[in-house]
């Protein structure tokens, strides 16, 4: 289903409404529901992420000061995004996926707030009376609080959301210890190889063989295990909404059973056949074709082969993933073409000018919305690109450097032998440690990129400001006020990213440099050192590695800053000098002259002398002779 389509359907089933109720958009879910089902479409993530970034960066100190205009276009994204939030809470509920509902709920309150709060002002100015002060937020349903249902309802979300936490907090914790085994596989190879190399007589060698083949038997049964019981795990899945049954909703037991098992099939296929095709080869590895011999080499054959399998399907993944973009951006531009045809037609149409005027006005809104849609779904995509050319790069890197590693076609032997199974450890070792680099590096690349548009954003409005100033001088209080907000928050936004690249950077360079020196660290600690201390030298690492963790979090990790209350002292220095009215003083303090602070005497000298002047002034004052009897007031001595 096109996400262009399914935000077009939002704004339209929204049009005539202004309710803030779950009770009240039911009819419009259920249509947005079936329309979306006709079409044979899956989720409502794509249209949803877009809208919720708005909610996110909706401030309501803003809202006081926002124009009409803006007030409109906002409650028309809020509007979709309800009912967005609404439908895809339905669409998990009926196919019971329940982990992300507690954080839904949290959202469609929020939506229900500023909308009560945009349209209760609204009201008031069309019946031309001062909003109450005492008005908080009234939405349908709210009166309940009081009477402590909700209590009940909040303790049955929070052992709901327990439960289902858990299974998801599997599926991480078995993907994250997956990726470390990997890793360990690489790692490992290159020390045997290189143990392997050196004379039996070389210090502790014999040890430290020992000590880097004792994990085998445990991360080779992990090797086809994990990947069998997640294969499990996903065909259960499958199966649970193919299969008919008294767990689906009655609107997945409408659906043909292929489009169900299709549908499913889209969502897992590359999960279910990684697993299946890996854990099959890893256990036949395993017990059967291991060893030094021709059964050995087989196993590396079999190996190889399955790296292959790894390049087919990261291929795949990018050519589908690519169709499935440029369908999207056709679908984008058919839309567009057609709201802007549609806003022609209706300029040209006669008819009453205010009808007309609020017709074009919602079809410009729509327009807007999809165009910005758009954008966004294109900077996802060259995000999303980078990581699957990196996968591709990766798994093509990884079969080459494993063939040098097996060697099983090579008709050398002796040194030359040796140098070639090296070298291409080396390689699956440091391929492994660059993408893993890579995959760290794409999240700081994105932390960039939100610094830079935050900062072009600053910018443009910071230009936007002296340009109205300067045309009209006489510019409403309000307007510059709502200015001044948005600068504000794209500034504290600009640093919270910048905080972030660093915060990011410093994680990244941590891993890097932890899984380039591991393998060094095991083998000098076993190969240098007596067998306890060499434990304790890695026991050691290993708390290195945690306390680097918990000190990069501590000192490095930002908080966002969010806009709570309009700051007049702010205000009245970005009035003055809208270019520097957030940039420290530097008369004051630098790298020769450091600020200056006062002395403490200095200080109770001055709060003393400040009391007796209160003082004087009381006694002056005959009114305030009663004051003197307080406690309070009577100066410390």
């Amino acid at each position: 289903m096109a996400t262009s389509s399914l935000i077009l359907q939002s704004y339209l089933k929204t049009l005539k409404t202004d309710e803030k109720s779950e009770l009240r958009y039911e009819d419009k879910v259920e249509e947005l529901l079936e329309y979306n089902s006709r079409a044979k479409g899956g989720d409502f993530l794509a249209p949803l992420s877009f809208y919720l970034a708005i909610l996110e960066n909706t401030d309501e100190v803003m809202l006081r000061y926002m124009s009409e205009e803006n007030k409109q276009k906002l409650i028309r994204d809020l509007q979709v995004a309800y009912l967005l939030l609404l439908t895809q809470k339905k669409y998990e509920e009926e196919h019971q996926k329940y982990e992300n509902i507690k954080t839904y709920a949290q959202q469609i309150k929020r939506c229900e707030e500023l909308l009560d709060y945009l349209n209760y002002n609204q009201v008031c100015k069309e019946q031309k009376r001062a909003p109450s002060p005492e008005h908080g937020y009234a939405s349908d349903g709210y009166p309940v609080k009081y009477l402590s249902i909700f209590l009940g309802k909040e303790l049955a979300e929070m052992i709901v959301d327990s439960m289902d936490r858990k299974t998801k907090t599997i599926k991480e914790s078995m993907g994250w210890f997956n990726e470390k085994r990997l890793y360990w596989v690489w790692a490992s190879s290159l020390l045997k190889v290189i143990l392997a190399a050196l004379p039996d007589d070389f210090f502790n060698v014999g040890q430290a063989t020992e000590v880097v083949k004792a994990p085998d038997p445990y991360t080779g049964t992990l090797s086809w295990a994990l990947y069998y019981f997640r294969f499990s795990l996903n065909m259960f899945l499958l199966l649970k909404h193919t299969i008919s049954g008294p767990w689906m909703s009655e609107r997945e037991k409408k659906t043909p059973w292929t489009e169900r098992f299709l549908t499913q099939w889209d969502q897992r296929k590359f999960t279910l056949l990684n697993d299946s095709i890996w854990a099959t080869g890893n256990l036949i590895c395993f017990f059967w074709l291991t060893g030094k011999g021709a059964l050995g080499t087989w196993g590396d054959v079999l190996t190889l082969a399955l790296l292959v399998f790894d390049i087919s399907m990261a291929i795949w993944d990018y050519e589908e993933q690519k169709t499935r973009h440029n369908k999207e951006m056709l679908a984008y531009e058919e839309d567009i073409k057609k709201l802007k045809q549609l806003i022609s037609k209706a300029e040209e149409e006669p008819g009453k000018e205010d009808e007309k005027l609020r017709i074009i006005k919602e079809y410009e809104l729509q327009l807007q919305g999809l165009m910005r849609a758009q954008k966004e779904s294109e900077r996802n995509w060259d995000l999303q690109k980078v990581s699957l050319y990196a996968g591709i790069a990766y798994a093509v890197g990884l079969m080459l450097a494993f063939a040098l590693l097996a060697a099983p076609f090579f008709p050398v032997s002796g040194p030359a032998l040796l140098a070639i199974t090296i070298t291409g450890a080396v390689l699956c070792l440091a391929f492994t440690v660059i993408y893993n680099g890579v995959k760290g590096g794409m999240e700081v690349y994105k932390a960039h990129c939100s610094a830079k548009e935050a900062k072009e954003g600053y910018n443009n409005k910071l230009e936007l400001f002296k340009l109205l100033l300067e045309k009209n001088p006489s510019l409403d209080d309000n307007e510059k006020k709502f200015l001044f907000l948005e600068i504000k928050k794209l500034r504290a936004e600009t640093e919270y990213q910048k905080q972030m690249v660093v915060f990011q950077t410093m994680h990244l360079l941590r891993s890097v440099i932890l899984e380039s020196f591991i393998p060094a660290v095991v083998f000098a600690s076993f190969v240098f050192l007596p067998l306890g201390i060499g434990f304790a030298v890695l026991g050691a690492t290993i708390g290195v590695a945690l306390a680097t963790n918990l000190m990069i979090n501590a000192a490095f990790k930002p908080a966002k800053n969010e806009v709570k209350a309009f700051n007049e002292k702010e205000y009245e220095a970005f009035c003055k000098d809208p270019d520097n009215w957030d940039k420290p003083s530097k008369s004051k303090q630098g790298f020769f002259q450091p600020k200056e602070k006062k002395p403490l005497l200095d200080t109770i000298a001055a709060k003393t002398q400040e009391k007796e002047n209160d003082r004087i002034e009381l006694l002056d004052d005959e009114s305030s002779v009663p004051l003197l009897l307080s406690s309070k007031n009577t100066p410390n001595i």
